[in-house]
């Protein structure tokens, strides 16, 4: 197994990709990672902080790709929901993508919590958004049942009122 790329510098493309899944596909072949320099006592365990995750999509740079994240929000019945959108461009030819990451907080009144919410959606989704994994992930965290209030996805078109466009909360 090939070791991930955590601090070197990405080379310079032999040619310059003409769009942006040409451009993500040649920096992914550097085998991209970001790595565990975060710590949580609690659970004796490391994690890539977002600054970890920021250094390791920089290097995309060298392909031609920037990126950029913003807090946005829709108002909903129950209130609004808060969510931050990662955008990720192609500079040469001007493409672009774009997702949402859910920003949950238990009190979205509280600025503390509020801001560490923003930070822990806006890490997930850049990582989610260029496909980075973290150096030795543990897949076993995702495979547990979803925890009491989690926002969860349904594909079946049964299960939504709203066409399943948006998840319920």
């Amino acid at each position: 197994m090939t070791k991930p790329n955590t601090t070197a510098k990405t080379q310079k493309p032999q040619t310059d990709p003409k769009t942006l899944a040409a451009a993500l596909l040649a920096w992914r072949e550097t085998n991209p990672s970001a790595p565990k320099n975060g710590r949580n006592p609690h659970f004796k365990s490391s994690f890539s902080n977002f600054e970890d995750v920021v250094e390791c999509v920089n290097m995309a740079t060298e392909y031609g790709i920037t990126w950029t994240q913003m807090t946005d929000f829709i108002v909903v019945e129950n209130g609004v929901v808060d969510f931050i959108v990662t955008k990720i461009w192609h500079v040469p030819s001007g493409e672009m993508v774009e997702g949402r990451t859910l920003i949950k907080v238990k009190d979205p009144t509280n600025p503390q919590a509020m801001g560490s919410g923003i930070t822990y959606a806006k890490r997930y989704g850049l990582q989610a958004a260029f496909g980075i994994p973290s150096e030795e992930d543990d897949g076993n965290a995702a495979s547990k049942p979803a925890a009491e209030g989690v926002v969860s996805f349904n594909s079946s078109p049964k299960a939504s009122n709203n066409g399943g466009q948006h998840a319920d909360f």
